[in-house]
């Protein structure tokens, strides 16, 4: 799988960008809300998406994200029966997913109908199927950082929350085990020795 894809913006639209990974140009399909990130942050060298490898019979898609919530979004929608990733990438470019995430906890089937190309059968099935999973993804929500590290870093500490998580760990647990890690640390920390620590702290006393 690939996780994420950091390089120099070549080419980019509101629903496709291609970026310059070591000389090769890889191409990946985003929502207006990626774009509107690329379009603020493209000027000051390389940037890091969060991305999603769809495959089909026929076809191998790189989706990219401007962030790791954006990504778990287009995952849970394109579990949805009926909404592959064409519709939730439309989905995406016409709400914000805070402003999603709320749409669907509350049950604003009219909120959603105002994206276009989303009917009122699409937006009740996409109630009906997400709202209980978005109620556990509460569960693990984002790590509260310090400004100063990096995107890739914060998405490592999310990522190695929901590890935590996946491996056991009670959610405010994983959350305060990570944030414990960043704070003794002096720099940023991997993914793969966040976790290593983490596990170690809890189960090596």
């Amino acid at each position: 799988m690939i996780e994420r894809v950091t390089g120099k913006v070549l080419e980019k639209s509101p629903t496709f960008c291609v970026l310059d990974c070591h000389g090769i140009g890889i191409g990946l399909h985003i929502s207006l809300q990626t774009f509107q990130y690329l379009e603020k942050n493209s000027r000051e060298g390389n940037v890091t998406l969060s991305s999603y490898l769809h495959v089909r019979e026929d076809i191998l898609q790189l989706y990219g994200f401007a962030e790791p919530q954006e990504r778990r979004m287009f995952e849970l929608l394109i579990s949805v029966s009926g909404v592959g990733p064409k519709v939730a990438l439309a989905i995406l470019s016409g709400m914000s997913v805070r402003d999603l995430r709320q749409a669907i906890a509350m049950e604003n089937v009219g909120a959603m109908t105002r994206i276009p190309g989303i009917g009122k059968k699409t937006a009740q099935r996409l109630i009906l199927e997400l709202k209980e999973k978005l109620q556990q993804d509460a569960a693990t929500a984002a790590v509260s950082l310090p400004d100063s590290i990096s995107p890739a870093g914060k998405q490592d500490a999310e990522e190695a929350v929901q590890a935590l998580v996946a491996l056991g760990f009670k959610p405010a647990d994983a959350h305060r085990s990570i944030q414990q890690i960043l704070s003794k640390s002096e720099g940023e920390v991997s993914l793969e020795t966040l976790i290593k620590t983490a596990l170690k702290e809890s189960y090596g006393r």
